[in-house]
């Protein structure tokens, strides 16, 4: 598949198409051959810059056994 092949995405909040070379251009950490499979993997929904960086971020909750695990070690 090149290129030209890959059909564009829409975003995952915008709806904005992104194009394959765009990601690629936008995630220069990433290798074309994993780009790929990323772009291909279906449980992934891929954003815009835009909408990325402007996510509010939530929070990860701790639940409450995990703070009595660690506390029953204390002496």
């Amino acid at each position: 598949m090149t290129l030209g092949e890959l059909q564009d995405k829409p975003c995952g909040d915008c709806g904005k198409l992104i194009s394959f070379s765009d990601f690629l251009r936008d995630n220069p950490s990433i290798s074309e051959l994993r780009a790929k499979i990323l772009w291909n993997d279906s449980m992934i929904s891929i954003f815009c810059p835009d909408c990325y960086f402007n996510r509010p971020e939530k929070p990860f909750k701790l639940k409450k056994a995990y703070f009595n695990y660690y506390g029953r070690f204390r002496k």
